[in-house]
């Protein structure tokens, strides 16, 4: 049997995605029909994800929700999607500063690496930048921000999946009103990135 633990914020938890509520069921879905066709190798996805959190709301959970759906002496793999908040700006300042995202997403990694867990970073996805919007994202802010999970990827030796240059070009067909959610279109996109990332040869 193996987990896999998502956790994130509102794109984890499926927002604005009408169809099948987002990557995260979608890919609980697939791995539900998978046992359900072959009978072995169960895998349990668990959607993770809160609205509007930050990494500085995830440490503060990570642990206990982690050890509570952690298998022992098995399969655990662990997704973390964050950055969309931590650069949305509060009184002209990111609402996580670069140094708090680093350090708030290696502690969560080290914890979950010493218990033999396989974690993926999840880049952040562009943004139609827009000076309506109340919280304000930035492309160069983004940038800054991938540019530091790449470098705690290299530095832990854990895998980083890249779904920003998967979005770059065609954003606009895959993002919604509000210029930072995918719409189903684009949920399905991230799924399939991830399920090739972290289950190969599954079909």
């Amino acid at each position: 049997m193996t987990h896999i633990i998502c956790f994130g914020d509102s794109i984890t938890r499926g927002e604005n995605d009408s169809e099948k509520g987002g990557w995260t069921d979608r890919l609980k879905a697939y791995c539900m029909k998978l046992f359900l066709k072959n009978k072995k190798d169960e895998i349990c996805v668990f959607n993770m994800g809160i609205g509007g959190e930050t990494t500085e709301g995830l440490i503060k959970r990570f642990t206990n929700e982690f050890n509570t759906r952690l298998l022992k002496d098995e399969n655990n793999i662990v997704t973390l999607a964050y950055g969309a908040n931590d650069i949305a700006l509060l009184n002209g300042n990111n609402t996580v500063s670069l140094e708090k995202f680093s350090s708030n997403l290696n502690f969560c990694i080290d914890y979950a690496l010493k218990q033999k867990t396989t974690v993926y970073l999840i880049n952040i996805l562009p943004v139609i930048e827009d000076d309506n919007n109340t919280k304000k994202r930035s492309l160069k802010d983004i940038s800054r921000y991938n540019d530091v999970l790449l470098s705690i990827a290299q530095k832990q030796n854990i895998n980083l999946i890249d779904i920003y240059s998967k979005f770059e070009i065609t954003k606009e067909n895959l993002l919604t009103y509000d210029g930072v959610h995918p719409n189903a279109e684009g949920h399905e996109k991230i799924f399939n990135i991830i399920k090739e990332s972290i289950l190969p040869n599954h079909d």
